[in-house]
């Protein structure tokens, strides 16, 4: 498979074809990372990232994520927002209950766009194919993974000029498309 910027822009009406909730989240992805740093989010945001994000397994993610009480909840957002490491960013998410490290990608994604984009086993798998990713991801990707793949990301993100959402969508929709 042959990356390029021209191909890689091209699968982005690809992602949003196949995308059900596509309107929704370019509006989202313009909205909520302010919503995040002035801490104006809601429970509804923070669902509506978690639908999005594991699909059917929604309601078993959030009847695990209730188990949080609301002030831990706001308290490990507000870390995420405004810690400056990633691996501190990705812990305090990952330690609320119901929250593994594809969520917190996710989550990051909404607070940051240009910065974060969310680990998905069909990108990884491209990125693997491509030679930009040389292991398999496990079951339970750990911020390590993450950490590794986002690095890949950045570097192709950079390598064809383009930004981490187009990246994210290209290759979601490359390996839908294999």
């Amino acid at each position: 498979m042959d990356l390029g910027r021209r191909v890689l822009e091209q699968q982005e009406s690809r992602y949003a074809e196949e995308e059900d909730q596509y309107e929704e989240e370019v509006a989202r992805l313009e909205s909520l990372p302010t919503v995040f740093e002035e801490g104006e989010w809601s429970r509804e945001d923070l669902e509506w990232i978690i639908e999005w994000k594991v699909g059917v397994f929604t309601k078993p993610t959030l009847k695990h994520l209730r188990k949080n009480g609301d002030e831990e909840i706001r308290a490990r957002i507000d870390e995420a927002v405004h810690e400056s490491s990633i691996r501190s960013k990705v812990k305090a998410l990952t330690s609320l209950t119901g929250i593994g490290v594809p969520v917190a990608s996710a989550i990051l994604l909404f607070i940051n766009p240009n910065r974060f984009t969310v680990i998905d086993e069909r990108a990884w798998n491209v990125l693997q194919e491509t030679g930009y990713l040389s292991q398999d991801l496990s079951d339970g990707p750990t911020v390590e993974e993450y950490l590794l793949y986002l690095g890949a990301c950045w570097a192709l993100a950079n390598e064809y000029d383009v930004d981490l959402r187009t990246l994210d969508m290209a290759l979601w929709a490359l390996d839908i498309n294999n």
